[in-house]
């Protein structure tokens, strides 16, 4: 008597494209996971800009002696840090009531231009030394990572 098999034959190159599916199918969930990922620390990113675009807002607004210090910092160096017009236009009146000047829609004399940057040079002079080491203590601030708390029993906490 003869039993008749049903099966198909199995090589080893089907067993291999089976191996080869699974590793593709791997690395595309891995690839998924490294995107979803990547959506989660960009919207933590964005959070912590705007939570600090606001914190600065409030400390522009506000009056005091330190707040001084910081209004003048930002209306000196915040237009050198925008690039786009459009995002200059979009702070223009918000650094100019606070003294400082965005420059647009100024003619370009060579002239004009050489007594405005010594001017900002002296200015820059006087402010590092009244700033003294301002700056490099707020990059040790923001590097250290014990700084900021997630604890929410912490007074400090600003979820």
């Amino acid at each position: 008597m003869s039993v008749s098999n049903n099966r198909t034959p199995v090589s080893i190159f089907d067993s291999q494209d089976s191996n080869e599916l699974k590793e593709r199918q791997r690395l595309e969930e891995l690839k998924r996971q490294a995107k979803v990922q990547q959506v989660k620390l960009d919207k933590r990113l964005n959070k912590q800009k705007i939570l600090m675009g606001a914190f600065l807002g409030q400390v522009l607004a506000t009056d005091g002696e330190s707040e001084q210090m910081i209004r003048e910092y930002f209306a000196i160096h915040f237009p050198d840090f925008l690039t786009r017009k459009s995002d200059k236009e979009l702070f223009k009146s918000m650094i100019e009531s606070l003294g400082g000047d965005m420059g647009l829609g100024e003619e370009k004399d060579p002239s004009a231009v050489n007594i405005k940057e010594s001017d900002r040079e002296s200015e820059n002079k006087q402010q590092t030394q009244s700033y003294g080491n301002a700056e490099h203590d707020i990059r040790d601030l923001l590097s250290d990572d014990n700084t900021y708390s997630t604890d929410v029993s912490d007074p400090n906490y600003r979820g």
